[in-house]
């Protein structure tokens, strides 16, 4: 027979690994909605991806593939140095954004054509506001 004090023990180490357990599966449940993942283009090549259907893109800004088109609407290649996907954005650009340069943009594909509705603009660690650049 097991003494009582000894049951106590093994209800509470129980108690704590059930726990433990409940908290993990919160905190991963809740992160779950907020990792925001974003595809390459050798990613959508691969995948069977719909047309119209939402998702994120991201890689480099190939060099001289940025095309300034009617009003404010911008056309560049966006590669990830094995496969390339042409993006259409209407609207203005973010500061940050530039060629050989990295971008992730919302959007969807539509006739093997990215039509983003926001673009991103991604900068490197060695990252500088730009009046300090220039003072130095």
């Amino acid at each position: 027979m097991i003494r009582k004090n000894r049951l106590n023990r093994i209800y509470l180490i129980f108690f704590f690994l059930l726990s433990l357990g409940a908290i993990t599966f919160f905190i991963l449940k809740a992160l779950e909605d907020n990792i925001d993942l974003y595809l390459t283009p050798t990613e959508v090549k691969e995948s069977k991806i719909q047309d119209l259907e939402n998702f994120k893109l991201g890689g480099m800004v190939k060099e001289d593939s940025l095309q300034m088109l009617e009003d404010l609407n911008v056309s560049f290649i966006v590669t990830d140095f094995e496969n390339e996907i042409i993006v259409i954005y209407s609207g203005v650009l973010p500061n940050l954004f530039k060629e050989n340069s990295g971008v992730v943009a919302s959007g969807f594909l539509s006739k093997n054509e990215f039509i983003a509705y926001e673009i991103l603009a991604k900068h490197d660690e060695n990252y500088m506001p730009i009046k300090l650049e220039v003072q130095n």
